[in-house]
């Protein structure tokens, strides 16, 4: 089975190593160029490490991530309204964990042994010949292929060609993020809420914090009011412990500042064309779960490639089981983002009151085998 990979991140690295794992030998290409991979934090909930465990990568990234054994929710003062303890939650999958997004990266670039990597490398266009698809290089080389899978990301150029009128929606949320040194002492994941925007921080190594900000404006403000205004005018109403990373951040700090946005559709597959990760279906980070979902749709997908007796059949196999749980933490993630906008008024009692029993509504699904 000849099969392409467009896209060479977290959702496009673990579809190769899938297929690697079932004996299959991908072509995976990569717009960017073959350097290091920068990016900020990345918080890997207990179904990221069961599908990581999957892909055998577990253990080599449980010994440099950052177990997460709880999450505390604050107000913009630093009250606490509500903890959770993440392994009561997640103890049949594993561990909660936090690293720099790039050594998951690398992680997953180092498992390959077999897949024909070509970085710096686009396609101009994919046709579709019944069974086949006839895919133009950008160097203008030509090749077909029985599945081409696109896990190019929120604006993916695969999802353009196959699903036109599908494109990335605002959801009201613009974000802030970089990576500062811990000197708050913060040891979980720990977030505040204030009105209209939320500032979390998330331990990434022994010294290192990954800091996400977030905050809501419409949609003509996105780009203009939110990137003129300071972080620390943007949220002064929070106080400590985590208002010092943004009063006293290094001048060095990059932050990368964009607006949220998510992608819906009915569909990921046409004809011989599947979406998987982000390009199929981007979410707001508030369940923290693309990652996750972007390695489930790659281990489902190489799963049924190499069980169904058709190509159809396993396309068609694997929308089927992955749909309803990706519309799960989508609707989840809409829900998140309406309670933390609720005036304090009407969200400090629910959270003091029921804070870890919306958190176990929200995942419990997400400890199914997927």
């Amino acid at each position: 089975m000849r099969i392409l990979i467009v896209g060479g991140g977290i959702a496009g690295l673990a579809m190769a190593r899938a297929l690697e794992q079932r004996g299959l030998t991908p072509d995976l290409i990569e717009l960017k160029p073959d350097t290091h991979q920068g990016g900020t934090g990345l918080f890997l909930p207990g179904n990221a490490a069961r599908a990581l465990q999957q892909l055998g990568l577990l253990e080599s990234i449980a010994a440099v991530a950052v177990p997460i054994n709880t999450q505390r929710i604050l107000d913009s003062r630093g009250r606490q309204l509500s903890a959770t303890r993440t392994q009561d939650v997640w103890s049949t999958c594993g561990p909660c964990l936090a690293l720099p997004r790039a050594i998951l990266h690398a992680t997953l670039r180092s498992s390959l042994r077999d897949t024909r990597l070509r970085f710096g490398t686009s396609f101009t266009a994919i046709e579709q010949l019944g069974e086949k698809s006839l895919v133009t290089f950008s160097d203008d080389t030509t090749c077909e292929y029985d599945v081409v899978i696109g896990a190019d990301g929120i604006n993916s150029k695969v999802r353009q060609k196959a699903f036109p009128g599908v494109s990335p929606l605002y959801t009201g949320n613009v974000c802030w993020r970089f990576i500062t040194e811990n000197i708050v002492g913060v040891d979980g994941w720990t977030v505040m809420l204030g009105n209209g925007s939320s500032l979390l921080a998330i331990p990434i190594s022994a010294d290192q914090l990954y800091v996400y900000a977030d905050r809501a404006v419409n949609e003509r403000e996105a780009l203009q009011k939110a990137r003129q205004l300071s972080l620390n005018t943007l949220l002064n109403e929070f106080s400590a412990p985590l208002f010092p990373l943004i009063a006293h951040r290094p001048v060095q700090a990059q932050v990368h500042f964009s607006r949220i946005e998510q992608v819906v559709t009915d569909g990921w597959v046409k004809g011989r064309v599947v979406l998987i990760g982000d390009a199929a279906h981007a979410s707001s980070p508030s369940m923290a779960e693309g990652a996750a979902m972007a390695m489930e749709d790659a281990l489902v997908l190489a799963e049924t490639l190499t069980a169904c007796t058709s190509i159809n059949d396993a396309l068609a196999a694997y929308m089927r089981r992955r749909k309803p749980r990706v519309d799960w933490v989508q609707q989840q993630c809409v829900a998140r983002d309406k309670m933390r906008r609720l005036p304090g008024w009407g969200r400090v009692p629910l959270l003091k009151l029921a804070g870890n029993i919306l958190y176990r509504r929200g995942y419990t699904p997400l400890t199914e085998p997927i």
